[in-house]
């Protein structure tokens, strides 16, 4: 059982390819809000380039054991407040809670 403090969306890319030599572009949408605990190891704005800089966020999302190849999630907790779209880095089942962990 996870403790909900807020969802993902999963990124759903439908279409694009080639049609008689020409590139068609791809759809994208997103999946309906899948409940999930949130844990962040990293949020800041230490992240520095030469024109400026950019926030690093680092964390840890669970939800239930379910068929998952995502590439890409958009994440908001449970104040509605969207945290942002994340690159998935790594899933893996966790055998002793049954929930699926993601690290974004």
């Amino acid at each position: 059982m996870i403790i909900a403090n807020g969802t993902i969306q999963i990124q759903q890319k439908t279409g694009g390819g080639m049609l008689h030599g020409i590139p068609q572009p791809a759809s994208v949408s997103w999946s309906e809000p899948v409940p999930c605990n949130i844990t962040k190891s990293k949020d800041d704005r230490k992240g520095t380039y030469i024109d400026g800089s950019f926030k690093q966020v680092q964390a840890t999302i669970l939800i239930e054991p379910q068929d998952f190849t995502a590439t890409k999630i958009k994440v908001t907790d449970n104040r509605d407040v969207e945290l942002g779209e994340f690159e998935v880095q790594s899933v893996t089942l966790l055998e002793a809670t049954q929930a699926l962990q993601i690290t974004i």
